[in-house]
């Protein structure tokens, strides 16, 4: 069985044969995550959509296809739902003409020109990124379940005596430095990737996904459901957030519930708020809608887009939605939502000169030894050029 991927049913011509309404999934509902990135290469636990797929289909005998092609008993599956055993194993029970929906939401179809659509609900056992605050909340139980298909059992190698681990759930790769650390996994597994360094004083919780090269600095706090990317800095107080590759947040401050791209840069002291003063639930802005929705979460903070920075002490408000490459410099409380290529100074918002940006851009690049793909330098061109 064939299976390709859709952003979006609504332009999928079979289902206009639908007798029902089609409530379909918009990628813009995980913008800014998603302007230069698919669906399918956000991470979310220890590894990407695509890496889950590939190592699940491996296990069910299911082919992953590309391009559009109707053929037909191919699946059609929408790249916001997370991949699992349960749903793989509702794709392979579907007959030609079903359609999956979950939480009202149309996330499968099995393809067949002559066949009739039949509707068919799904309700447990299936995870979907509907909202930005979903990359943070299925951290924890993704992390657990990419421990369970990467590390069938506890892997530690030569870890320094002068380290303690509490409890059992822990992956420890080679070429790890890590000297006068306390790890605990009784409330989650830790897994800690090739190269890492731990500093002297660091305290972390499971479950924690530390990757390839990172680095947590002295004295740090890591409490749990916590993934960290690619030769990203943490140091400070985390909790409850997702860090993407080649980002820095490697002085004191508290991030909480949030979720920072790649290649960002917290200042020193950069805070943010995830609970509001009078207890409400908290309200985020949302691309799809182009407003503010209501997350229905009393604790929610940060999402910052890739290659956007902010300067020493800044405080980041509950429920604060940054766009990509912008720059923010200033000691007060920002706005609740932070365009793309804004520059944010002295209470001021500007338009980040995008020729200056692209120069930081390729010097950044350069100082961590990696290439800027032309297709991001594109991407990135486009974008600013509809945005501003």
């Amino acid at each position: 069985m064939k299976i390709f991927f859709v952003d979006c049913f609504d332009a999928v011509r079979p289902l206009d044969k639908l007798t029902f309404p089609l409530t379909s999934f918009n990628k813009k509902s995980l913008y800014p995550f998603t302007f230069i990135k698919s669906c399918l290469d956000l991470r979310v636990g220890i590894l990407t959509l695509r890496e889950k797929w590939h190592r699940l289909t491996s296990v069910f005998d299911l082919e992953l296809a590309e391009g559009e092609v109707l053929e037909d008993g191919a699946v059609w599956v929408t790249k916001h739902v997370v991949p699992s055993e349960t749903f793989l194993r509702a794709v392979l029970a579907m007959e030609e003409g079903d359609v999956l929906r979950c939480g009202g939401m149309i996330i499968a179809l099995r393809y067949n020109r002559s066949c009739a659509l039949k509707l068919k609900d799904i309700t447990e056992g299936i995870a979907l990124l509907k909202g930005v605050e979903d990359l943070f909340l299925l951290t924890g139980a993704e992390i657990e379940h990419d421990f369970k298909l990467l590390a069938a059992k506890t892997s530690i190698t030569n870890v320094s005596p002068t380290n303690q681990l509490i409890g059992t759930a822990f992956y420890i790769a080679e070429q790890v430095t890590m000297e006068c650390a306390t790890l605990n996994s009784t409330s989650g597994p830790i897994y800690i990737d090739e190269g890492v360094t731990i500093m002297e004083g660091a305290h972390l919780r499971g479950p924690l996904y530390l990757g390839k090269g990172a680095v947590v600095k002295m004295g740090a706090t890591i409490y749990g459901n916590v993934s960290v990317g690619r030769k990203s800095v943490v140091g400070g107080e985390v909790g409850n957030a997702v860090i993407g590759d080649f980002s820095a947040k490697g002085h004191h401050g508290y991030l909480g519930c949030s979720v920072i791209g790649d290649w960002c840069n917290l200042g020193a002291g950069t805070s943010n708020s995830n609970l509001k003063n009078n207890l409400k639930t908290v309200s985020i802005y949302d691309y799809k809608l182009e407003g503010f929705r209501d997350t229905g979460l009393l604790k929610c903070g940060v999402f910052m887009g890739d290659y956007t920075r902010t300067g020493i002490n800044s405080s980041l408000n509950t429920g604060t939605v940054i766009g990509i490459a912008s720059m923010l410099a200033d000691t007060s409380f920002y706005a609740k939502f932070v365009p793309s290529f804004a520059w944010v100074f002295n209470g001021d918002t500007q338009h980040y000169n995008f020729d200056k940006f692209m120069e930081y851009l390729e010097t950044l690049y350069m100082s961590k030894n990696e290439e800027l793909p032309e297709r991001h330098k594109r991407e990135l061109n486009q974008l600013n050029k509809k945005y501003n």
